[in-house]
């Protein structure tokens, strides 16, 4: 009885160890698109109180950068740890405030991002890792706001925002070593605001900044 129970139990550890990768440090490539979409409200400084004022800009760019991290295999999963840095390759995208009779024009773009975040992954057989992760993001946007006119610049910003980030992936295996990775993100980033004056006008911008992206990495590991 002893022996049946034993056997099965070493099968399953020889075909779970075979799908075992090594741990270790990786270094990568990436490249792929991000939709930015940037909403703000406007509020009366004195009052606190909306007037009516909105404007959104939304942006679909390329990206490209680096990444580094760290993988730990027990078995057939995996916890790991990766930080990534990318350019945005933007231009300036601008809108005219609605909902009022006076409108006036915001200009932004997102720079770069970059993130940190965890990975929790399965090996579904030896060649692809199926993957979850969360972490914290951060990105600087660039922005500008004009009077109804265009005329007179009235505020300009440069802002890091910070937000929470989640992923799922797949990662393909060509060897040990090497590796290609595909990834969907999501980042929702902590609202953002400034203020901007014209005159006895005194108003708040609020905004709230998000991102969804693809990328596709090149890995290798040391």
């Amino acid at each position: 009885m002893k022996n049946k129970i034993i056997i099965p139990m070493l099968g399953l550890s020889l075909i779970t160890s075979l799908y075992a990768k090594d741990s270790g440090f990786y270094v990568g490539g990436t490249v792929g698109s991000t939709k930015t979409q940037d909403s703000g409200v406007e509020y009366d400084r004195p009052t606190g109180a909306t007037n009516g004022y909105l404007q959104n800009i939304s942006s679909n760019d390329l990206t490209y950068g680096a990444l580094l991290g760290y993988d730990f295999y027990f078995d057939n999963f995996l916890v790991g740890l990766e930080f990534d840095m990318n350019k945005i390759n933007s231009k300036e995208k601008e809108t005219l405030q609605t909902g009022g009779a006076n409108g006036w024009f915001y200009n932004a773009k997102v720079n770069n991002s970059a993130s940190l975040r965890l990975r929790l992954g399965y090996l579904a057989d030896s060649n692809d890792l199926l993957y979850v992760s969360y972490g914290r993001a951060k990105a600087n946007i660039t922005g500008k706001m004009y009077n109804e006119t265009h005329a007179t610049l009235l505020k300009e910003f440069d802002k890091d925002v910070y937000g929470d980030q989640f992923s799922i992936g797949l990662e393909h295996f060509y060897e040990n070593n090497l590796s290609l990775q595909i990834d969907l993100k999501n980042v929702n980033y902590d609202q953002f605001d400034y203020n901007v004056d014209q005159g006895a006008t005194q108003r708040n911008e609020k905004h709230d900044l998000s991102a969804r992206s693809i990328s596709l990495a090149i890995k290798y590991k040391f």
